[in-house]
């Protein structure tokens, strides 16, 4: 009777005191067991969680209701007191409860420091920021360990993401503030952190740890960065920074359980390039086989197929195979490569020199003694300038059995995508025709009539774009063509395709493959009184051949590349514009074909490209990869909030450039969204391709109706036909390949014999002399 009574006191004013004092007893009590402790939590999640439901803000749209809608709010919704306003009604009348609970779990202290109010971390001087001090609590061994010990593991990963994405230093406070994030003097911390880890990592792999039968590949490249300074003073100005960087790619350990480790060896290396000069080499091992011509005609057709299901006719049958890919030659495989991105090395600048410099730097990254680096086989991909120097070095040490000082042992590679981009725009520029007639009907008319602005073709910020262009107006040339083939020239392209067989799809083929894309059909075109029509078809087998190439490092057929590179090899020869490639490339595709051992050519042809994302068709050259990786780096660098320190470039970001990467491609996991990987594909509007075919039947490309007095533009050269030309009367005597386009010998010391297999080769090279002396050992100017 007494504890009824008692009862009715429980809520009121006097007896809540009491009450909550019984309800903490029976607290301690039920908590004395775990299995009572396990029932305690869930009972007081069960009243939080009505409690939270009960409080929330009341429905409808504002002012009676909590709902802003986008279409009605007006400036003064930012106004400071209105945003005061929203927060205490939230956190003060809504739901107290939730703010609390969140307030005291994240140990918020809402009051801050005294000096905190005008200064943060943008006003801290450089220099200052990264003196040797105690570096912040990172992961909540220090003093706040207590309170904040568990959101760290968050704040950190978001603090690096948000880094990387370029969010300011202001926008990186609030984020702080609400808990999301920690300071950006963190960040940068963490980074170094990371970096002495990534130091380490990179030394074991150019020391080959892993002890595999051949050390890792290294691709380097030139970068260069201005460390700009806007307010300027003596000692403190804007400089020029000249560097290198490059990556480590460890080759697959499968491909190298294949092959003969005896193959892969320097002294098997040595032994091959010390007889190079005493390989027989003749022309035809640029011109390739039979074989090789037959699949440069399965090549055009398989563009001209490629243009007419894509444009013009769609198949009602499959009965006879239609075939848009040349078949293949040596596919790569498309795992995942094992790439380790280095630390950006110092190099003065683009010479010998320079070259000397990045050797060291490399050796300074690394456990491995200088005797050590250099008494194995190194592969090196590299860009024109800079396997030229390396030759030009070693051509200056070449008198000398040391290996670290005579580079005997390294081996230089011309990067693909390079190799690509250089050649595509010097073929392109030759093709441009009269840009000031409109009445011409070179690439730039083509360019210009599918919209794509022809002032500035060739734009060396950007080859991706240009050969994208090329490929456009390689594909609204074959259109043209197939309409001629097919009578229908003078109609307009529609959505919907006509309906063939596959039988007369591919007699259309034939047919416009004999008509215009033949040897033949380029030679009676070139006795044309108007060289309108050879320079369309001139044009069609370079651009192809472009195409072609680009098409096969997508899809890592590494074969079909070097065949292209033996079609370069030739026309290089014709083409002022490629003096260099006229010799570098001739000899590397002579070293891959003819040279070195079997198994060391196999595993330098599959390391060339790379899948970097595992998947098929999405090849690209080495060096693409870490042109890529370059734009990565000035894009953290820039976009930090940190301004332009070199050191912190070189110390924090290069190294982690990989890291950062996967921290922003991760955030759409992180939503719940699938990640997909898009194909980019390179298609012609239709809008933009009928403008090109009015273009093309308007200015008569192909000379179907000759007239007096018509536009007569520049004929263009066969670079294909004089470049054989030039081989062979270089090499009319012996029937041999000149000693200049050999791949040079490198040198092996015998103790009792000295030094062998030495030759002499040009310190300059001009491309192909055209003297008539009649001597193959002349044939190049020095």
């Amino acid at each position: 009777m007494a504890a009824a009574v008692q009862r009715r006191y429980w809520s009121t004013k006097t007896g809540i005191p009491s009450t909550l004092l019984l309800v903490k007893v029976i607290r301690d009590t039920v908590q004395e067991t775990p299995e009572g402790q396990e029932a305690w939590d869930d009972f007081i999640l069960n009243e939080a969680s009505i409690v939270v439901q009960r409080q929330e803000p009341p429905h409808g749209y504002f002012p009676k209701g909590g709902f802003y809608s986008s279409q009605s709010i007006g400036p003064d919704f930012f106004d400071s007191d209105a945003k005061d306003l929203r927060d205490k009604e939230i956190v003060e009348d809504h739901m107290p409860f939730l703010f609390k609970l969140l307030t005291n779990k994240m140990g918020l202290d809402q009051t801050p420091p005294p000096d905190s109010a005008n200064r943060d971390d943008e006003d801290i001087p450089l220099d200052e920021d990264d003196a040797d001090e105690p570096e912040p609590d990172l992961f909540g061994d220090g003093p706040d360990a207590s309170r904040d010990h568990q959101q760290r593991v968050i704040t950190i990963s978001n603090t690096l993401t948000f880094l990387a994405c370029g969010i300011s230093e202001r926008v990186n406070k609030y984020l702080q503030q609400i808990g999301l994030a920690s300071s950006r003097r963190t960040a940068l911390s963490a980074l170094k952190t990371l970096s002495r880890s990534a130091v380490s990592t990179i030394s074991q792999k150019i020391a080959n740890k892993s002890n595999q039968a051949i050390a890792p590949f290294i691709c380097f490249d030139n970068l260069d960065f201005e460390q700009r300074v806007h307010t300027k003073s003596q000692g403190h100005e804007s400089k020029m920074f000249h560097g290198t960087w490059g990556y480590i790619h460890e080759i697959n350990h499968s491909l190298l359980s294949s092959l003969s480790a005896k193959e892969l060896t320097l002294d098997s290396f040595k032994e091959s390039m010390a007889n190079a000069s005493s390989v027989e080499i003749h022309p035809k091992d640029l011109y390739g086989s039979v074989a090789e011509h037959l699949h440069w005609k399965q090549v055009l057709k398989s563009q001209i197929a490629t243009v007419l299901l894509k444009y013009l006719i769609k198949p009602t049958d499959s009965h006879v195979p239609i075939r848009t890919t040349p078949p293949t030659v040596d596919q790569i495989p498309h795992t995942t490569p094992k790439i380790t991105m280095m630390k950006l090395m110092i190099a003065s600048d683009n010479s010998s020199q320079g070259t000397a410099e990045v050797f060291d730097g490399i050796l300074q990254q690394s456990s491995i003694s200088e005797d050590d680096f250099y008494n194995r086989l190194q592969v090196i991909d590299a860009d024109l300038a800079s396997c030229t120097n390396i030759q030009s070095l070693r051509n200056l040490r070449i008198a000398n059995h040391r290996n670290e000082e005579n580079l005997s042992s390294i081996l230089t590679l011309l990067g693909g995508a390079h190799t690509l981009w250089n050649i595509a725009a010097a073929i392109y520029s030759l093709h441009l025709g009269n840009l000031s007639d409109s009445r011409d009907s070179g690439a730039w008319r083509f360019s210009s009539a599918l919209g794509i602005p022809s002032d500035k073709p060739i734009d060396k910020k950007d080859y991706t774009l240009m050969l994208q262009t090329m490929e456009k107006i390689h594909e609204a040339t074959i259109c043209y063509l197939l309409m001629v083939v097919m009578g229908i020239e003078t109609t307009e392209i529609t959505p919907q395709f006509r309906e063939l067989s596959s039988d007369k799809i591919n007699l259309i083929i034939d047919e416009c493959y004999n008509q215009f894309f033949t040897a033949s059909a380029i030679n009676n075109a070139g006795k044309n009184l108007s060289p309108k029509l050879s320079n369309q078809l001139l044009r069609l087998s370079d651009f192809a051949s472009v195409v072609e190439a680009n098409r096969a490092m997508k899809g890592g057929d590494i074969g079909r590349v070097i065949y292209m590179w033996k079609r370069w090899s030739v026309m290089s020869q014709s083409m002022k514009k490629l003096k260099n490639y006229a010799i570098q490339l001739p000899r590397m595709v002579l070293l891959l074909e003819k040279i070195i051992p079997p198994s060391l050519r196999k595993v330098i042809r599959h390391s060339l490209l790379v899948a970097p994302s595992g998947r098929r068709h999405h090849f690209v050259a080495k060096d693409f990869y870490l042109e890529s990786q370059n734009y990565w780096l000035k894009h953290f660098f820039n976009n930090t909030g940190r301004g332009t320190d070199i050191n912190r470039l070189k110390d924090l970001f290069s190294v982690n450039v990989a890291l950062l990467q996967n921290l922003i491609h991760d955030l759409k996991i992180e939503s719940g969204l699938v990640n997909y990987h898009q194909s980019h594909k390179n298609t012609i509007t239709l809008r933009s391709l009928n403008s090109c075919l009015q273009m093309a039947q308007t200015n008569d490309i192909c000379s179907l109706l000759p007239a007096a007095g018509q536009y007569v533009p520049e004929k263009t050269n066969n670079f294909y036909v004089q470049g054989i030309e030039k081989i062979q009367k270089a090499s009319q005597n012996d029937g041999k390949m000149t000693i200049q386009l050999r791949p040079p010998a490198v040198p092996m010391w015998n103790e009792e014999q000295g030094l062998l297999g030495t030759e002499e080769t040009p310190d300059n090279i001009d491309g192909i002399d055209e003297s008539n002396d009649g001597s193959s050992m002349n044939s190049l100017k020095i």
